[in-house]
């Protein structure tokens, strides 16, 4: 039957067409979305550690180390640890602060996803308490000094836990232990970029 031209509306086939083409919609954004998500906050983290790399670059070029012990920077003050933690006795000033203090950052640099409680180790852990993602270590590797960043990410994991554990060799860091420079392990870090 033709519709008269003066009737105006929907017809209950254009309705339901609609609805169902809103839910394949819905659903697709629903499943894509947070994968989006993750990368965008993935390709920030490997962003970042380019950029802290390059501040680390400088500062070795500025002061003939790459920020080890003695540094006052960092876990202990030994330059190695949690990239931006700070506050407490064991990390009275963050790596990222020295970096700004000697000129090396203009900004700090935070991990995207602001290190919630509740984030699902997307920011790594410590004591089973979400901290800042990114760590540094200042090692030796088969006895040759090496710095390495480090960091979770989300939707890839390139860089296995027995990996990530082997950067350095055991006990060669100041103020960590064998047992404690298992940054892939106990940290959940599984992605790394070499300084140096």
């Amino acid at each position: 039957m033709r519709r008269n031209a003066k009737t105006k509306g929907f017809t209950v086939v254009e309705i339901v067409a609609t609805i169902v083409i809103i839910g394949i919609l819905t659903s697709v954004v629903a499943v894509v979305y947070p994968n989006y998500l993750k990368q965008t906050r993935d390709s920030q983290r490997k962003s970042d550690l380019e950029q802290i790399s390059a501040a680390l670059n400088a500062y070795a070029l500025k002061n003939g180390n790459y920020m080890g012990a003695g540094s006052n920077c960092g876990y202990q003050n030994n330059g190695s640890g949690w990239y931006s933690k700070s506050g407490d006795s064991n990390y009275i000033t963050s790596i990222n602060q020295c970096l700004k203090n000697s000129g090396q950052l203009k900004d700090a640099i935070v991990d995207p996803s602001k290190c919630v409680a509740g984030s699902g180790g997307v920011c790594g852990s410590m004591g089973g308490n979400p901290v800042t993602a990114y760590m540094k270590a200042t090692c030796t590797k088969n006895g040759q000094p090496t710095t390495y960043v480090m960091a979770h990410l989300e939707s890839a994991s390139p860089a296995s836990a027995t990996e990530v554990d082997s950067l350095c060799d055991p006990g060669s860091m100041s103020g960590f232990s064998a047992s404690s420079q298992k940054w892939g392990t106990l940290y959940g870090m599984n992605y790394y970029k070499k300084v140096k």
